[in-house]
């Protein structure tokens, strides 16, 4: 999973030079009556992760540290606001937690996203563009401490804050989101990344 993020970043981070060898203007195409234009965005980053986990009649907060990928496929609506739909795949999370008279209990957890989200613009700039966005959905999680495997399907939901600049056909956004999914005794993610939107 580190290999494939680390390789995402780098076509991430390549792509917007060859954004400018063609000339290219945002024609929206008019669907269903709205003025649309869609766009495939892939994004990676790290996220800080809160397991609240209850095990021996004990809660403890399990903090891991998690990377992350987001491929999502969207609609641009008037180049004011976006809807999209993402899955979000993070790597697996272990650390070792003591539960009451229960010693360094290793605690795990993977899980996988699909969101509906909306981003609205701030304001509109020329070379940088404010957002805001929400999202919710359904995650996938696998929980697991000593040799106590769980899997649920949890409803998540998320805001997200972030910039976006034009390359182009390209644009290179840089978000910070929390996420929020309701499994065991909660579960909190605090991320940071970046990713590429290419409109088409």
């Amino acid at each position: 999973m580190k290999k494939l993020i680390a390789t995402s970043m780098a076509v991430l981070m390549a792509a917007p030079a060859f954004a400018g060898g063609r000339a290219y203007e945002q024609q929206t195409k008019d669907f269903l009556g709205w003025e649309v234009l869609p766009y495939v965005a892939l994004r990676g980053g790290a996220t800080y992760g809160n397991l609240n986990y209850s095990f021996n009649n004990t809660k403890e907060s399990v903090s891991q540290n998690l990377y992350q990928l987001r491929t999502a496929l969207g609609l641009s609506l008037y180049e004011k606001t976006r809807i999209e739909i993402e899955g979000s795949f993070f790597t697996k999370g272990n650390k070792n937690k003591d539960f009451g008279d229960i010693a360094n209990v290793g605690v795990s957890s993977k899980n996988i996203e699909l969101m509906g989200n909306v981003y609205m613009d701030l304001w509109k700039f020329h070379y940088i563009q404010p957002f805001a966005g929400l999202g919710a959905g359904l995650a996938f999680v696998n929980t697991k401490a000593a040799d106590i495997s769980k899997d649920d399907t949890a409803f998540s939901v998320m805001g997200t804050l972030g910039l976006s600049m034009p390359f182009g056909c390209f644009n290179v956004e840089v978000a910070a989101r929390y996420n929020y999914i309701d499994v065991q005794a909660g579960m909190h993610d605090f991320s940071g990344d970046i990713g590429i939107r290419y409109m088409f």
